[in-house]
């Protein structure tokens, strides 16, 4: 297993790195906060122009066809700079799914035009007291006469008001079989509303009313959608993962700056043993969590399991980054907590990342039906 970068690799970090560093500081971020949509437009066009939004689409819809490791490493970069940009949902999650799921007229419909970013397609797929167990959803699609209509409610929905569609996981009324659809957003029948969270991005819930689905859009590829899910979430797990070591490593950076140039009796803070030790614990788990997330791009890309792989790069890595944002609020002392300064940022995020899009538990819960139980993942 090879895990050190090639020289394209390397090139593709330094550039989405130096396009962070130029275009998108701690303070765009704030600026972004502030802003009703949460969506810094501009950031995502030079994304767009470099081809960002295409790096994991199959070249014949546009896409550059890229592994799942070159993915991870430009999330390390978004990532390490909280950049709250749309790729995730559309590029990463709507994108495989629909790769999966869809027939190839949905397939030459949809993924050309999330390639070019010309359309963002968000996904609806969590409810409220449901968890992430698809089997439980409560929004259903129903024949009614000749029209089939989708009602229900969703939650922590990413980007919904600047989404040109939204990307609905549900349920056939009739059969309890899972169902997906590509639903306009300024569809009649569709209320967005804004979703207050820990880390001021942007989340949103959705009722969906009596809203009529065209046919062309229900996802009827022939795939199993539950099965097709699963595999776009795993894959996905590998990405968010690779988010939290780069943001880790910022933020660990940050602290250890501050703690050699804040000064108390006399002398650097960072030459204290309570605070050198256990920065120098963080980055011993930062390096190991980063080597978990490029193990499972690595097996995926060559074809090897990678499923258990991606659901502890997921576990392990968000875990890591929670200790390592408090840490860096303990470093920076009562200042850490005020918004004034950047450890907050990270450390708001961190609880986030880690709830959301498959939690503790339910990773628990997966690597176990994997390790214990046998069960394979149907990717």
């Amino acid at each position: 297993m090879e895990l050190g970068l090639s020289e394209e690799q390397t090139l593709l970090q330094d550039m989405v790195r130096q396009l962070c560093e130029d275009r998108f500081p701690l303070e765009t971020l704030r600026q972004i906060e502030a802003e009703p949509d949460g969506f810094p437009r501009a950031f995502w066009q030079e994304l767009s122009e470099l081809g960002v939004p295409g790096i994991a689409i199959a070249e014949q819809y546009g896409g550059l066809e890229m592994g799942l490791f070159e993915t991870a490493l430009v999330h390390e970069q978004l990532g390490r700079h909280l950049a709250p940009t749309p790729h995730f949902v559309s590029s990463i999650l709507a994108a495989q799914f629909l790769a999966r799921a869809g027939d190839e007229a949905m397939c030459s419909r949809w993924l050309p035009s999330i390639a070019d970013a010309s359309q963002i397609v968000s996904v609806a797929s969590e409810e409220p007291g449901v968890g992430f167990d698809i089997t439980r959803l409560s929004t259903v699609f129903e024949r009614k006469g000749d029209r089939l209509c989708l009602n229900g409610s969703k939650h922590f929905v990413p980007f919904a008001t600047v989404a040109d569609q939204i990307l609905v996981i549900g349920r056939f009324a009739a059969t309890g079989a899972i169902a997906a659809s590509i639903i306009p957003r300024d569809t009649a029948g569709v209320s967005v509303r804004g979703q207050a969270n820990l880390a001021t991005e942007p989340y949103y819930s959705i009722t969906f009313s009596e809203v009529i689905v065209a046919e062309e859009n229900l996802v009827c590829g022939g795939a199993d959608i539950a099965a097709a899910w699963r595999g776009a979430m795993f894959r996905a797990l590998v990405v968010l993962a690779a988010q939290a070591v780069g943001a880790a490593r910022r933020i660990h950076e940050i602290s250890t700056a501050y703690a050699k140039e804040r000064e108390a009796f006399g002398r650097p803070i960072g030459g204290f043993q309570s605070i050198a030790h256990y920065l120098a614990d963080a980055l011993v788990e930062i390096e190991g969590c980063q080597t978990l997330v490029h193990q499972a791009g690595w097996l995926h890309d060559n074809g090897r399991a990678f499923e258990a792989a991606a659901a502890i790069a997921k576990l392990q890595a968000c875990a890591m980054f929670r200790q390592v944002s408090a840490l860096g609020i303990q470093v920076h002392g009562g200042m850490g907590y005020t918004t004034e300064a950047d450890p907050q940022l990270f450390f708001r995020r961190a609880k986030q990342w880690q709830s959301l899009n498959w939690d503790d538990a339910y990773l628990e819960d997966q690597i176990a039906r994997m390790t214990i139980d046998g069960e394979a993942a149907d990717v």
